[in-house]
């Protein structure tokens, strides 16, 4: 697809879960989504996606940190590292969704997820994008401290992976600035925002949005139905231009803009 023909990037989806709605996939609007899988299990389901909508699909790989005890627990084959670089490279991919989360349960046993596991996966994957230079779309939960830490030590090692999305950020503005957005971190990252998310504390996320650079901004539906996707792209894309006092087009403009820029 023409960029210039793209309407909007959805950044961070799940929309392979949902096949009954694809056909909302190849709508008259010229989405591109970037689908990011979970779990080693759903890698294959985006490849199909991929293969059958070709350019409107942007595939991402990895393993989220509420599926890190399938690696501990061997479910996930000691050989999935190999995997996710061939992955990557094969089908020109990002690397997510990973990150933290010290808040989420397992739905099976009702524990928080174990977080020091969590921790060395995702430097495992850090340093998977970091080599193989491309971009990275983090999740996290009550872990900004943690997860803070984890970049600094990869930037005092030069090892910062070439771009880097807090995707549907939760934060509060005053981490933001002071975790994320200074030096060559800084430099590297991108903030995308949700109304799925967001929208539950508007204030809080207006106040967000006003802290990040206006090329660093991103929106994404975080969805995993195609046929709610549109909806929620324009609500994510309304928050942005009301936290700007930005125009609709003008905020469609630079978010495209800043989409294709961290895409590459």
């Amino acid at each position: 697809m023409n960029p210039e023909q793209v309407d909007v990037y959805d950044v961070h989806c799940h929309i392979h879960e949902t096949p009954s709605a694809f056909e909302a996939i190849e709508s008259t609007r010229k989405i591109v989504y970037c689908v990011q899988a979970t779990k080693y299990s759903d890698w294959v389901d985006v490849v199909g996606l991929k293969d059958r909508h070709g350019d409107r699909i942007i595939p991402g790989f990895g393993v989220h940190p509420w599926f890190v005890e399938r690696v501990v627990s061997g479910e996930i084959p000691a050989s999935w590292t190999e995997e996710l670089r061939q992955m990557l490279t094969r089908h020109r991919g990002i690397l997510g969704e990973c990150g933290l989360d010290k808040a989420a349960r397992n739905p099976d046993t009702g524990q928080v997820y174990p977080f020091e596991p969590q921790v060395q996966i995702l430097k495992t994957q850090l340093t998977i994008a970091y080599e193989l230079g491309v971009p990275v779309s983090l999740h996290c939960v009550r872990a900004f401290g943690m997860l803070a830490d984890v970049l600094r030590a990869a930037e005092k090692a030069s090892q910062l992976p070439r771009l880097i999305m807090l995707h549907s950020y939760s934060g509060s503005p005053d981490m933001l600035q002071q975790m994320f957005l200074r030096g060559e971190l800084g430099r590297r990252i991108y903030v995308s925002f949700s109304s799925f998310v967001n929208g539950r504390n508007r204030a809080k996320s207006v106040a967000c949005i006003q802290q990040v650079p206006s090329d660093r901004l991103l929106v994404e539906s975080d969805l995993h139905d195609a046929t709610t996707a549109a909806a929620a792209l324009d609500e994510a894309t309304a928050l942005v231009a009301e936290a700007r006092d930005w125009s609709l087009v003008d905020a469609k403009t630079q978010l495209r803009a800043n989409s294709r820029a961290f895409f590459g």
